[in-house]
């Protein structure tokens, strides 16, 4: 009633509610008014089309990227005075967040206030005049937002940069278990091997086809990145690979092993690590536990029974399992975390420790999904070097969702670009993001979009 809205950071919509569901609730206001709130959402669904298409669809079986944009779509159905926004270009596709702008800037331009929570110093700077940048509750920095990229002192990576130096020296020691898959090749071993083999998966969802015969490869210390619209398949991808859904048709090939009809932890048990968009952990544990869990691999005993009568052999293995949590804790900079719970933490934090949980499985495949979401700018610019040390140090072939251009062909070998199930174009980075297709329906034009970590400072609009 107060003209107030806000659009939370990532978890917006009733995941059990269908999108019309979604946009009716947030129109509660107009309730007595059948043919206004009709109006308004098909004001919203113009903004976002492919929310037109999914309107009898669970909130729950769309994308990170298509949930942020109903939540949006919701937050704009009510014609705001102020409106805040939490994390605006959270786990959307370029062309997405440009558009998202444009929308922003529309209802500014309109007369709505507007606050923005933005981890990327470029995407603010195209819509914000004045910034405010907090740490640890206080305000560190009041002004106009250009300003803030003079201010190395307010604008640095706390956790990431540190991490990177601290594995940078100590590249004949990793703080972390390695298992066989993960010693050094000898020359041309890497070329010859193949970690991953994914041949021909897909998978349907109401006679709609999610991911449509596709096929690559990985191989050992490569870094395949996948792009691609919100929707266009990459998570459920990741899920056919890790085996969190089953394929239609098709074969998932791990260091030689059909894992095809595998349960996901018996994929793990052979060297298959996984992270998740929202940084899928336990709340209720602390950042100790919660890596302690991860080593589970690499536990000599599991046996309750040993635990319960406290046996020599259990209480080695748990002295070691706490030796390698200190490490971890070391080599992330989370001393002042390690007590904390997972639920406490912010989202930037929780991708940190993400980060460690996949050091402590110790995988020859990882699957990252969009590694840098949530994170700040400078933590997003730290995240290549350490993504690539990361990969030196186990061994192990990475694949990367990510939306951050400059983060992903940083570290991609090669890059998949999808969309609507389908691969569009395999190849080099460069090659890739001057595909026509690629441009046109991921991509547009907005550079400091694109380069939302890039050291850059493009110009407000």
């Amino acid at each position: 009633p107060l003209g107030v809205a806000q659009v939370p950071g990532g978890q917006g919509v009733f995941p059990s509610l269908t999108v019309a569901e979604n946009l009716r609730t947030a129109g509660w206001m107009l309730r007595g008014d059948a043919a206004n709130r009709a109006s308004r959402v098909e004001e919203a669904l113009a903004l976002f089309p492919v929310l037109a298409d999914r309107l009898d669809d669970p909130a729950a079986d769309l994308s990170g990227g298509q949930q942020q944009m109903l939540a949006l779509a919701m937050a704009f159905l009510n014609r705001p005075r102020l409106l805040m926004i939490d994390e605006l270009s959270l786990g959307l596709a370029p062309v997405v967040v440009e558009q998202m702008l444009d929308v922003v800037r529309q209802l500014r331009d309109r007369g709505t206030t507007i606050i923005v929570v933005e981890q990327s110093v470029n995407v603010a700077l195209t819509l914000a005049d004045t910034a405010y940048f907090m740490e640890k509750g206080e305000i560190r920095f009041h002004g106009p937002t250009a300003e803030l990229l003079d201010r190395p002192d307010v604008l640095r990576s706390v956790f990431l940069a540190g991490a990177g130096q601290r594995l940078e020296a100590q590249p004949s020691s990793p703080a972390v278990p390695v298992g066989p898959s993960s010693t050094s090749a000898e020359p041309g071993e890497a070329e010859r091997k193949i970690a991953l083999h994914v041949d021909g998966v897909s998978v349907s969802f109401g006679g709609i086809r999610a991911v449509n015969e596709v096929s690559f490869d990985v191989a050992p210390r490569e870094v395949l990145g996948l792009i691609g619209p919100n929707g266009a398949g990459k998570t459920t991808l990741f899920d056919l690979v890790s085996g969190f859904l089953g394929v239609d048709t098709g074969r998932v090939v791990l260091d030689g092993l059909d894992v095809s009809d595998m349960a996901p932890h018996r994929r793990a048990a052979h060297g298959l690590g996984r992270s998740f968009q929202d940084s899928r952990l336990f709340p209720s544990l602390t950042v100790e536990e919660t890596l302690t869990v991860a080593l589970e691999r690499w536990l000599d005993v599991k046996d309750p029974l040993n635990a319960a009568l406290r046996m020599p052999a259990y209480v080695d293995s748990e002295h070691a399992a706490r030796h390698r949590v200190d490490e971890l804790v070391d080599l992330l900079g989370l001393g002042d975390f390690r007590s904390k719970f997972i639920g406490e933490l912010s989202t930037g934090s929780r991708r940190v420790v993400d980060l460690g949980c996949v050091l402590a499985h110790g995988p020859s495949v990882v699957l990252l999904d969009e590694p840098s979401s949530g994170i700040a700018q400078r933590e997003a610019e730290a995240l290549a070097p350490l993504l690539l040390r990361i990969r030196d140090v186990l061994g192990a072939a990475l694949v990367v969702i990510e939306h951050d251009m400059s983060l992903i062909t940083s570290v991609s070998d090669r890059l998949v670009a999808l969309d609507q199930g389908e691969v569009l174009t395999v190849g080099p980075p460069a090659e890739v993001l001057e595909h026509p297709d690629v441009v046109l329906s991921y991509l547009g034009g907005d550079s400091a979009v694109i380069g939302r970590s890039a050291p850059s400072q493009p110009e407000r609009a």
